[in-house]
């Protein structure tokens, strides 16, 4: 496998393009916490009753209590949030090790999995056009997300993973950064530590997704995170220019930490164009470094992400992702690409509907495994298919109910079913409980 990529990585992340957003019984050792039975419980209530409840709702039940109408926090502009994210995938061909093949994060099968019990502290930045300002921000998640989500600049070695690990749950801590806007110009806005990554269309957080899995180009294809300096300032109303030194990661500042590989830097940064007239937006980002290797090896990636509104209702948005990596010596290049496609439609305030379809190509091998936790089979030269079709239902604010049906093929390798099948469908639901 590619070094950086052996687990085959509202937070803000400048120029976020994630999530349809943008339109207006666990068999392991650990158990799912109660906040998962009062989460359902809660979803039981009355529709009626519910109806005005904001996204703050379970917090603000804790009254005197909630640490956001707290005086410490109202003094230092203070806010916690969070949510809780668990579902469950059928998967009929009930694979001997449980696992989904190469589909990440709802990655078990036939198993209930609590995905992310998330929780972020932030403070955000008073951008006043004549002010200096300065924010932050520090997450927290706990369950089977926690191995996606961590910095591995050193795969198993980084500090986190060693404060909880029982099968597949664990902790992380996947960002922690310090923001500070700058009154120069029109504003710069500047990040330092560690923040998710600007690539790409999905997201690690899961109320930014349409859809409970992930796309091969997400998972496989592109960081998930860095760390380093990250600046963003606005061109003018409608572009915005992102640029930011990144290290840590023996793979080209992808994932990293600041506990290993601080020789190895890289860039990533890009260009965000946004129009409220025609309901349009265009990311173009990329990064650019060399891997640890002896001779070191440079590593490129490019993603182009295009939104349309089309009407009051309908969204397409199309992604197009190419990365490589340079040969030397003994150690062979790499290359992989392709394309996803989705389709969203707005059906009423409390339901809408979503389709999903994508090509990725891994043109050597190098990128994709099976299972996508722990590749113990090594994936082969292939193509990927995957089509998904589901929904999103609101019965309040708070909460949202998306169930999915996904179906796989790939035509190189056995990548799914233990490794005895090329195909798989998957049926799946999971909730998102916002606090």
């Amino acid at each position: 496998m590619t070094p950086g990529r052996a687990r085959c990585p509202p937070g803000t992340r400048f120029g976020n393009t994630g999530g349809v957003n943008d339109m207006n019984v666990q068999r392991g050792t650990v158990k799912l916490p109660r906040l998962l039975l009062v989460g359902l419980a809660l979803a039981a209530s009355p529709a009626g009753e519910a109806a005005d409840i904001g996204e703050g709702y379970l917090f603000s039940r804790l009254g005197e209590r909630d640490p956001n109408r707290s005086s410490y926090f109202n003094a230092g502009d203070l806010h916690l949030g969070g949510w809780l994210n668990a579902g469950f995938s059928i998967n009929p061909d009930r694979p001997a090790d449980h696992f989904n093949g190469p589909v990440g994060f709802s990655d078990r099968a036939n198993e209930l999995q609590l995905n992310q019990l998330y929780l972020y502290l932030e403070r955000v930045t008073d951008a006043s056009p004549d002010t200096w300002s300065w924010g932050g921000r520090l997450d927290f998640v706990f369950g089977s997300d926690a191995f996606y989500t961590r910095s591995m600049g050193d795969i198993g070695d980084h500090w986190d993973a060693h404060l909880l690990h029982q099968r597949i749950y664990g902790i992380a801590f996947p960002q922690a950064y310090l923001d500070i806007f700058a009154p120069i110009g029109t504003g710069l806005h500047v990040k330092l530590g560690e923040f998710y990554t600007l690539v790409g269309n999905e997201s690690v957080m899961a109320p930014d997704n349409f859809f409970y899995s992930r796309s091969y180009a997400m998972q496989f294809g592109e960081p998930f995170s860095h760390t380093g300096v990250l600046a963003a300032y606005a061109l003018n109303r409608n572009l915005e220019l992102t640029a930011g030194a990144v290290t840590g990661s023996p793979f080209a500042g992808w994932d990293g930490s600041f506990e290993h590989h601080l020789e190895n830097w890289g860039f990533v940064g890009g260009l965000n164009f946004a129009s409220a007239q025609t309901g349009t937006t265009l990311a173009v980002t990329g990064t650019h470094g060399s891997s640890s290797d002896t001779p070191a090896r440079d590593v490129n990636l490019y993603s182009i992400v295009a939104k349309q509104n089309v009407g009051e209702h309908w969204q397409l948005t199309l992604q197009h992702d190419y990365g490589w990596m340079s040969a030397a010596a003994e150690h062979a290049g790499a290359e992989w690409y392709g394309v996803v496609g989705y389709l969203n439609l707005e059906l009423n305030p409390e339901w809408s509907a979503g389709l999903r379809l994508e090509w990725f190509r891994d043109d050597d091998g190098a990128r994709v495994g099976s299972p996508a936790r722990f590749p113990a089979n090594p994936g082969r030269a292939a193509d990927y298919y995957a089509a998904t079709l589901g929904a999103n239902w609101r019965p309040v604010p708070w909460l949202t109910v998306r169930p999915s049906v996904r179906y796989d093929a790939s035509d190189g390798w056995q990548a799914f079913d233990n490794n005895s099948s090329k195909r798989q469908l998957l049926i799946s639901s999971d909730i998102v409980l916002n606090f």
